[in-house]
């Protein structure tokens, strides 16, 4: 049987179980710790666990850090519980929504006020460090084009990155037609487009890259193509306990606890195995291994055998974007003071400030956004000191907050130590060069994650791809018996 018959209705409530069960070898291979090894224990890492246990294979998942979760990661122990990573379940997030509903996992609505990728909220613009303006259109900060000026900056990148969009199809980037637009950076088609001077400017602020030039013009359009598709095809929900909620059930599913703090040193990998060591000594043997470890740790593993310099230049080459978080607890509502809205852009070093509904904070949480550049330049600081510079700044620009609101927690996802980055993305030319390469198996090492999706994207996409690994050693190990 060729499991790859199985239907994603079927995988998604594990119908096909049973069946793929009754054919995949049971018996532990002597020296084997496990027949598969998953190195992550994210959101895509426990689908793939779940599938594979379920089709009757003896898994182990080893996770680098002391928690469960990935980009899944409910902070909490901070005032309002916000969200350090993902929170958003798309309308088309089947895989993950099948994963809920056989765990018993609540999704709802999402708050009144909450910020989507695909929806503008209303937001006040500060430029070269003045008090924040509204409207924007005809403040004399605004020194856009005529034909530009309507347009807040926030709302800039989408409409001149998308204008004349030609994809169709979700899988539209990967087609030979369309890779010219991978040759160019975001800064080449932003100008072709007829983005001015001022507009390139203001919309390399935040932009989720270090610059315009690192960004392949024809990834960025990829994901705002599948937001504009996910939005169009319905609404999105949320976790009612927040993100954390559903990678805690899927661990808790597995028949083998999750190993924590087994961060992998080296790999070897053959067409007949995979042995793993971790920086505690350990080892572990296994007939197949999925790795979802960000290609930005994972490229200073130590990994022999069946691996092609291809293979090493992709780990290499793979951008992620640097990211600053800085949250705040409003102890009142001081944007209803100073009339302005709550939710602000500026060109300074805060960058992007949004006010998020909280179900436990009736005042919300307000939460800083800084990518690229300036995320680097923050990230000197020390949490102390970047504290109270976040709260003058914020102060400075709007006065109705002093005293009336504080920083509560600051994450960094570019210096957190297992990722050293938020979200992967590709330089120019890097779709056409590494797209197909990112997901090839190296002997029996299979790879997954968000940045091996074709389809989706964020947590649909993890299990996306994981999905398509477990399916290929599923085949694997089939035909090996």
């Amino acid at each position: 049987m060729h499991y790859r018959s199985i239907s994603r209705r079927k995988a998604l409530v594990w119908g096909a179980a049973g069946v793929v069960g009754a054919l995949a070898p049971r018996a532990k291979a002597a020296r084997r710790d496990a027949d598969v090894l998953i190195l992550g224990a994210g959101i895509g890492e426990l689908h793939a666990a779940r599938m594979l246990q379920d089709a009757g294979l003896v898994v182990e998942v080893l996770e680098g850090s002391e928690r469960i979760g990935g980009r899944c990661w409910t902070a909490r122990d901070v005032p309002g519980r916000p969200e350090l990573g993902a929170q958003q379940i798309g309308f088309g997030y089947g895989r993950v929504r099948g994963n809920a509903a056989e765990l018993g996992v609540q999704l709802v609505d999402p708050m009144l006020g909450s910020v989507a990728e695909t929806r503008q909220p209303q937001i006040a613009v500060s430029i070269s460090g003045h008090t924040p303006t509204m409207p924007w259109a005809d403040s004399p900060l605004n020194t856009l084009r005529s034909d530009e000026k309507p347009f807040p900056p926030s709302a800039l990148f989408n409409r001149y990155l998308m204008k004349d969009e030609p994809l169709v199809d979700l899988q539209d980037w990967l087609k030979p037609k369309f890779a010219h637009l991978d040759q160019l950076s975001l800064r080449q088609i932003l100008a072709r487009n007829g983005a001015s001077e001022e507009a390139l400017r203001l919309m390399e602020i935040g932009v989720a890259a270090s610059s315009l030039d690192d960004g392949s013009a024809l990834d960025f359009i990829r994901k705002r193509h599948l937001f504009a598709w996910e939005a169009k095809a319905g609404s999105y929900h949320e976790f009612k306990e927040g993100t954390s909620a559903i990678t805690d059930a899927m661990a808790a599913s597995l028949k083998r606890q999750v190993k924590m703090k087994k961060l992998v040193t080296h790999i070897h990998t053959t067409k007949n195995g995979v042995s793993i060591r971790s920086q505690d000594g350990a080892q572990y043997r296994a007939r197949a291994c999925i790795s979802t470890i960000p290609l930005s740790i994972f490229k200073d593993i130590s990994v022999q055998g069946s691996v092609t310099a291809l293979q090493r230049e992709c780990w290499r080459e793979i951008r992620y974007n640097h990211l600053v978080q800085i949250f705040f607890k409003p102890q009142k509502r001081f944007w209803e003071s100073d009339g302005l809205p709550a939710t602000m852009w500026s060109d300074g070093p805060l960058e992007l400030i949004l006010h998020i509904p909280s179900r436990t904070d009736p005042n919300g949480v307000m939460l800083a956004y800084v990518n690229g550049l300036g995320a680097d330049r923050l990230g000197k600081m020390s949490d102390d000191a970047l504290k109270t510079f976040a709260m003058d700044e914020l102060c400075r620009m709007r006065p109705a907050a002093r005293g009336s609101v504080e920083v509560s927690y600051i994450h960094n996802w570019s210096t957190y130590p297992f990722s050293k980055g938020h979200i992967a993305h590709f330089a120019p030319g890097g779709v056409t060069r590494y797209a197909d390469v990112m997901m090839q198996p190296a002997g029996a090492l299979f790879f997954a994650g968000e940045h091996c999706s074709r389809i989706g994207s964020g947590l649909e996409g993890a299990c996306e791809s994981a999905e398509d690994a477990s399916i290929k050693i599923m085949d694997l190990l089939g035909s090996g018996r």
